[in-house]
C-alpha cells in the first residue's frame, strides 16, 4: 500500500525504469529480450517460440510484458506479429545487448541462439513463412 503511494509521486522516468526492471526479472522474459538483441531485426512469435522451446501462449505473455515495459516493440504485418528490441538507447537496452554481444553470456542463451539460428534458416527471402512448430 505504501509503496504504491510513493510510486504515484515518482517521476514518469522512474516508474518506467521500475516496470522495465520488473519485466527483466523473469528469466524467460530476459531470454526473449536477449534473442531479440542478438537478432538485431524483427522476429515473429513463432521464431521465438521455437528458439525458447516454450508454448506460444507463454512466449506471447513474455513479449506482452516486455512491450508494456517499453523494452521491445511490436508491429503487425498481415497475420504475423513481429517483435524487435526498442530503438531507444538506455542502460537497460545496453545491458540486454551485452548479454549476447560480442559473445553470449551463458549456457541457456547460447542454446537459445543456436535454436534461433536454425529457425531463421527456414525463412524465405528473409521472411518467416512457416508459423509455429509448436
Amino acid at each position: 500500500m505504501h509503496i504504491i503511494a510513493y510510486m504515484k509521486r515518482a517521476s514518469p522516468d522512474f516508474i518506467a525504469c521500475v516496470k522495465a526492471l520488473k519485466a527483466l526479472a523473469d528469466p524467460n522474459r530476459l531470454r526473449a529480450a536477449a534473442l531479440l538483441a542478438y537478432a538485431g531485426r524483427e522476429l515473429c512469435v513463432c521464431e521465438l517460440v521455437d528458439a525458447l522451446g516454450e508454448s506460444q501462449y507463454n512466449v506471447s505473455r513474455y513479449l506482452g510484458a516486455l512491450c508494456a515495459a517499453g523494452l521491445i516493440r511490436k508491429e503487425k504485418q498481415g497475420r504475423w506479429a513481429m517483435y524487435a528490441l526498442a530503438e531507444r538507447s538506455g542502460p537497460l537496452n545496453e545491458y540486454i545487448i551485452k548479454l549476447v554481444k560480442p559473445e553470449p553470456c551463458c549456457g541457456p542463451i547460447v542454446k537459445d541462439i543456436a535454436r534461433l539460428e536454425a529457425r531463421l534458416g527456414l525463412r524465405e527471402k528473409g521472411v518467416c513463412v512457416i508459423g509455429c512448430n509448436c
